[in-house]
């Protein structure tokens, strides 16, 4: 599948992440690179924001190093939408359009479908301003698909109910 297509952001623990931020800079160092490698640059994002940074600010010192590839300003996008996302916070879906906007040239039509589903369901939850425990996706899901449901039935069709008949 596509990088493009993956969820990023399932919560890390510090252990994990610190693990992740030492794999990233260590494969930067190796590489010897007069750049900075795209996956290196994402990786870090991702390990610093589990750490506790602030993930508006990973986001504006990305956001040079990936400016110049579309295929790395969409990983940008899509992944720091779906970090916000993860803790529920104003501005994910933002950059979740963005990043969607940016790679829709890039997916192939499977890849297309799943992300275009996956946003349809997770547009049900609510985002704030206030930060929410992590979930991981498939958690993000299943509230969605409650929430769904919940504003669902106020748009059912009501019929008369008959108590007694177990089958209706």
């Amino acid at each position: 599948m596509n990088p493009l297509a993956l969820w990023h952001a399932d919560p890390l623990d510090a252990e994990a992440a610190r693990t992740l931020l030492e794999r990233a800079q260590q494969r930067q160092r190796r590489g010897q690179r007069l750049r900075r490698c795209r996956t290196c640059v994402l990786q870090e994002l991702v390990a610093r924001c589990w750490l506790g940074e602030d993930i508006d600010a990973l986001y504006r010192h990305a956001l040079p190093l990936l400016r110049q590839s579309a295929h790395g300003r969409a990983l940008l996008e899509i992944v720091t939408g779906q970090l916000l996302l993860s803790r529920r916070l104003n501005g994910a879906r933002q950059h979740l359009e963005d990043g969607f906007h940016l790679a829709s040239r890039l997916f192939t039509p499977a890849d297309y479908l799943a992300v275009l589903n996956r946003r349809q369901q997770l547009a049900h939850l609510p985002l704030g301003e206030t930060s929410l425990p992590a979930a991981t996706l498939a958690e993000l899901l299943t509230t969605a698909q409650v929430i769904d449901r919940l504003e669902g039935d106020g748009r059912r069709l009501r019929g008369k109910h008959d108590p007694t008949d177990l089958y209706g």
